[in-house]
């Protein structure tokens, strides 16, 4: 019996020597938090030498990147490995191990190019593309059907169904993302590209542009225009991705501007509107130049180069492993989170849990990305927080686009 719990014990002990622990930062929108817990967990019965511990973020982009910049800066070896928004590689490179010699490992030719192009800054490979993202267009069919309304295929379209259905119905006609923070800047993009606008081209400010500034000045106002004519609720200047969804999902708006990952929330079974939800693109600002445009979104995983040489193999592992064919179709199961291996779209398990994917995949193939500036977050809170300004009332939006415009170029020129 002694010799049984000495060998019980040095086994133990050897375990231990070799076992190593890391933590991963996470997220908590909708279902992301508890899926990932079941992947790591699946990870570690695999790799029963490495201890995975979650940190769980806030919710706002904007709060988790300026944890991180504390996190990075402060030369602290945790978090091992780091959930980066797709915007966020150019900025916090040098504090990222660099992936480039781990391309094959990664099987990164299976990836759509596009998503790894946007982790690689300067020939460097500094993260794995994890999920992409686009923003799409949520409305209830059955109350479009039953008020004789088609899909709305332009802002005018959507603006004339949203006002008369709400009206008739005592609801919200267009809820989306107008807090001030990151995701308002996604918002104002996609209406912006929209109206033919455009804020930075090739790392110029181009918000005053005699090209594009009436487009963006309109597609402002135009923001402003459903708040004021109460399609959207006032309340939109308050809320992030949750909020708006939480409202949809409960049955008390019409259309939602957000991110994929509602779907699979939004037909739950326990959904009030389960069953009568249907996607589409956002729609076609006015005019010729008028276009549908979806921000590019997603999120992927780098690495603390702060960390031993240990921990970053052993988070190499991790990343593989989530990023691998069967955990990107496991997420997009469960999480309702866009695969970035192109393959994985084919796989029937994906297929019938968001069958909407074969009717936009061109929307995350062509999505517009945000400027690309290793400066980028404080171009965003110029973007964000003018733009909030005027949502609010105490700005005009032509003063607001001069003032974009002038505070822009203020940073980058």
């Amino acid at each position: 019996m002694k010799k049984v719990l000495s060998l019980v014990f040095v086994l133990t002990l050897v375990l231990s020597v070799f076992s190593i622990t890391i933590t991963m930062t996470a997220g908590a929108v909708g279902t992301e938090l508890q899926t990932l817990i079941e992947q790591v967990n699946m990870f570690m019965e695999e790799n029963p030498d490495v201890t995975v511990q979650i940190l769980p973020m806030p919710n706002s982009a904007t709060d988790r990147h300026d944890l991180y910049v504390t996190y990075l800066a402060s030369g602290t070896p945790d978090p091992d490995v780091l959930q980066l928004d797709v915007i966020w590689p150019a900025e916090f490179a040098p504090f990222l191990v660099d992936l480039t010699d781990d391309y094959d490992y990664f099987e990164l030719d299976e990836f759509f190019p596009g998503t790894v192009d946007t982790n690689t800054y300067q020939g460097q490979l500094v993260a794995v593309p994890w999920f992409t993202d686009a923003g799409i267009l949520y409305y209830r069919k059955d109350l479009l059907e039953k008020y004789g309304y088609e899909v709305p295929e332009t802002w005018d379209d959507l603006f004339t169904a949203a006002k008369d259905i709400s009206e008739m119905e005592g609801i919200n006609g267009f809820v989306w993302q107008g807090a001030q923070y990151e995701g308002l800047t996604c918002n104002f993009m996609e209406f912006v590209h929209s109206f033919g606008g455009e804020i930075m081209e090739d790392g110029k400010v181009v918000v005053d542009d005699p090209k594009y500034y009436e487009k963006n000045i309109a597609a402002l106002t135009y923001m402003d225009k459903l708040i004021e004519e109460g399609v959207t609720p006032r309340g939109v200047t308050t809320y992030m991705e949750e909020e708006a969804r939480r409202i949809f999902q409960n049955g008390d708006a019409v259309f939602m501007r957000n991110w994929p990952y509602a779907w699979p929330l939004a037909n739950a079974e326990n959904s009030p509107i389960k069953g009568k939800v249907g996607i589409t693109v956002l729609p076609k600002g006015p005019g010729p130049d008028g276009r549908n445009s979806a921000t590019l979104g997603g999120w992927n995983l780098g690495i603390n180069a702060n960390s031993s040489p240990a921990e970053i193999e052993a988070s190499k592992r991790l990343i593989k492993f989530l990023t691998s064919h069967e955990q990107q179709v496991y997420k997009a199961v469960h999480a309702g989170q866009t695969p970035t291996r192109v393959e994985a779209y084919q796989d029937p398990r994906t297929i019938e849990a968001n069958d909407f994917y074969a009717d936009i995949l061109d929307v995350f193939l062509n999505a517009e990305p945000r400027p690309a500036s290793p400066i980028y977050s404080e171009i965003s809170y110029q973007i964000y927080s003018t733009v909030h300004q005027v949502l609010v009332g105490s700005l005009e939006p032509k003063r607001a686009i001069d003032n974009l415009a002038a505070n822009l170029k203020a940073l980058t020129e």
